[in-house]
């Protein structure tokens, strides 16, 4: 089983850091890595059960806003713990920090103390180690190997896989019937009449045994035990799923680690997870946003019998905090016929247990090739995420929706988004910024509003000179003309980068006194 926090911050380098709890349970949040990092636009870098050390560098500075929208980002990607040290960028934890932690059931801690953070990563990676007792020493190795899967969220298959290459032989996993519940892939060896048997022990008992179909050598014995332990804590992380979800959960964590990605393979899975798509047909794909502080896999079974009751059979897995379904289509999947059937299952969702937990529901283009499956499924898990990064919190939203943003992440190195950012809009923020204008925020109205003054005006609620005033001085900052279409494209291209990169929304980034600016 992964630590909790409370079991964390027990480690030497953390009571060392003299740390104050300010928000959150530690008995309750579960720990998968530590890590540490001073980039703003850290939420997009995090799979899930991290806790994130900083010293606020790159908080410095941000408006109260902005320092919202970070731990709404981190929290969203299923940050368990935001770990400050105080003292160096900011004297005391930000107020604004704290409120949005306890907000976002986060846990916030403040640390008093200087302390390496590489010491807390090592003192966290030692603390696996030390919590599979009696791994004999040759096997330590192989141990860490095993155990970067599990923390990495790799799956079961992925985790028999290295078995069966570490040990040279083919692995099975059988529950506590004796029915096979996982069976490697990876290419090895199987012997029919010789067997290396571990059972697999639980907090409660046996959860089944572990068959490596070889001779029984030092060697293989080593990893035999290793692996026993390693498929306990990976068990654990799917406690609630019985062996055909277990099944089901497998296909899909390797899809997501895109290791799965043959027709072949994916048919014979599929099959065995009891799922099988009709030939010639379109596959639906589709990722669920839920809330970090409800665990994700309460939502699997409730979004089955969501898609199921619209779509019909359906296959279901859970990776970070997304809900992967993969569905049913049709021979014809127009855009429209799509976004109907999911808003019918969303309705339903949030209809049921646990449906005020439900954020996005993301659907990737639909696929007509079993290949192409792995990729739709980052597909859709992309589209859910670029939602949460522009502040969507309800609602379907297909890939074609938000298209201009997958291409702009994915055809555009950093520093040149960075540089047409500034190149188009520098000039607008740093005033905005010095001078806690508007300008950001009526560029965005103006935009939304398709060039419309009197609707412009009357979005932000100000007086239509105080609109052409502002939009004279945008003009000016910019040298151009705002009737010009092509400006307006770049402008708005530029809008959609800065937002994607900063998470912000330009009606609330900048700090504003109460009344008109004019």
């Amino acid at each position: 089983m992964l630590p909790t926090l409370r079991e964390v911050l027990a480690m030497p380098s953390f009571k060392a850091a003299a740390v104050e709890v300010l928000t959150g349970d530690p008995d309750a949040a579960v720990v998968r890595w530590v890590h540490s990092s001073e980039v703003y636009e850290m939420g997009g870098l995090l799979a899930g059960g991290e806790v994130l050390l900083t010293t606020g560098l790159g908080l410095h500075g941000r408006s109260a806003e902005q320092l919202t929208a970070y731990v709404d980002q981190v929290a969203d990607a299923g940050c368990v713990a935001l770990a400050m040290e105080v003292g160096r960028s900011f004297l005391t934890a930000p107020p604004e920090l704290v409120e949005a932690s306890q907000r976002r059931g986060l846990a916030f801690l403040a640390l008093h103390a200087v302390v390496p953070f590489e010491r807390m990563v090592e003192d966290f990676h030692d603390l696996m180690l030390r919590r599979t007792v009696g791994l004999p020493r040759a096997g330590e190795p192989v141990w860490q190997e095993l155990l970067g899967l599990v923390v990495a969220g790799q799956g079961m298959t992925t985790l028999l896989n290295k078995v069966a290459r570490l040990a040279g032989c083919g692995v099975d996993l059988l529950d506590a019937e004796g029915r096979v519940v996982e069976r490697s892939t990876a290419t090895a060896e199987r012997s029919e009449t010789e067997r290396t048997i571990l059972d697999v022990r639980g907090p409660t008992g046996s959860l089944g045994r572990l068959v490596l179909s070889g001779r029984a050598t030092a060697r293989r014995s080593a990893v035999a035990n290793c692996a026993a332990v390693a498929v306990a804590l990976e068990l654990g992380r799917h406690a609630d799923l019985g062996p055909r979800q277990s099944l089901a959960q497998s296909v899909i964590t390797d899809l997501v680690g895109g290791v799965l990605t043959s027709h072949g393979d994916l048919s014979e899975r599929l099959t065995a997870a009891g799922w099988t798509p009709l030939e010639g047909q379109h596959v639906l794909v589709a990722a669920v946003d839920v809330d970090q502080r409800t665990p994700v896999r309460e939502l699997a079974d409730p979004v089955r019998k969501a898609v199921h009751a619209v779509l019909g059979p359906c296959l279901v897995g859970v990776t970070a905090n997304h809900v992967v379904v993969l569905a049913q289509g049709w021979l014809a999947a127009s855009p429209a016929r799509v976004r109907a059937t999911f808003t019918e299952a969303n309705k339903l969702l949030r209809q049921g247990p646990g449906g005020t937990a439900v954020r996005t529901l993301g659907v990737a283009a639909p696929v007509e090739e079993l290949s192409g499956i792995s990729t739709a499924v980052g597909q859709a898990r992309e589209v859910v995420q670029i939602a949460r990064r522009f502040g969507t919190r309800t609602g379907v939203i297909l890939a074609r929706d938000v298209g201009v943003q997958r291409l702009l992440a994915a055809g555009t190195a950093p520093s040149a988004l960075s540089a047409f950012i500034a190149e188009q809009l520098g000039a607008v923020i740093t005033y905005d910024t010095q001078h806690s204008a508007d300008l950001v925020r009526t560029l965005d109205a103006y935009l939304a509003n398709r060039g419309s003054k009197a609707r412009t005006a009357e979005f932000l609620g100000i007086r239509r000179q105080s609109l052409y005033a502002r939009l004279t001085r945008l003009e000016k900052l910019l040298g151009v003309s705002l009737d010009d279409p092509a400006q307006l494209v770049g402008l708005g291209l530029a809008l959609t980068a800065w937002r994607m990169r900063t998470g912000l929304d330009p009606q609330a980034a900048f700090e504003r006194p109460p009344h008109d600016r004019g």
